[in-house]
């Protein structure tokens, strides 16, 4: 099947909120703290209202048969981190429908951001991913990514 990726609109948003919530659903057996209602309160809608309308943030969909089967969003900052010196791209989330999985539909999401993020000026992508997540750990690396930082956590 043919997939298209296109920059979201604002009539994309119940859709990205509701794989957006999957991707919650997924992540909470990784980090009990997460909020899972989230992407349907008003801090999520106001998220991805403005990663949708954003200058240096942006929303991509990939559609296979005229349905959204995938989403990812990203930005650029200079201050992503204090001590930037760079303008770096963040790849802040991505969520493809189990039933579109391992059909390349993320890796055609990746490379419309690192294009978009190039025409902004970055010169580094980076993603963040839980240490226990090994698929998507898999295929970050399969996507060009490779081990920056390692952030450690304790509860108290």
């Amino acid at each position: 099947m043919e997939v298209k990726i296109r920059k979201a609109e604002i009539n994309d948003l119940k859709v990205i909120q509701n794989l957006n919530h999957k991707l919650f659903l997924w992540d909470y057996g990784c980090d009990q703290t997460l909020n899972t209602d989230w992407p349907y309160q008003e801090a999520g809608v106001n998220y991805f209202e403005k990663k949708i309308s954003g200058e240096l943030s942006v929303c991509f969909v990939a559609e296979q048969d005229g349905d959204i089967v995938g989403y990812l969003i990203g930005h650029v900052d200079k201050k992503i981190d204090k001590a930037d010196t760079i303008l770096r791209c963040e790849l802040e989330n991505i969520y493809i429908d189990e039933a579109a999985r391992s059909e390349g539909v993320g890796r055609l999401l990746v490379q419309e951001l690192t294009k978009w993020c190039k025409e902004k000026g970055a010169q580094s992508m980076f993603v963040s991913v839980y240490y226990h997540n090994d698929n998507a750990v898999s295929f970050y690396k399969a996507c060009g990514f490779g081990p920056f930082a390692l952030k450690l956590e304790r509860g108290l």
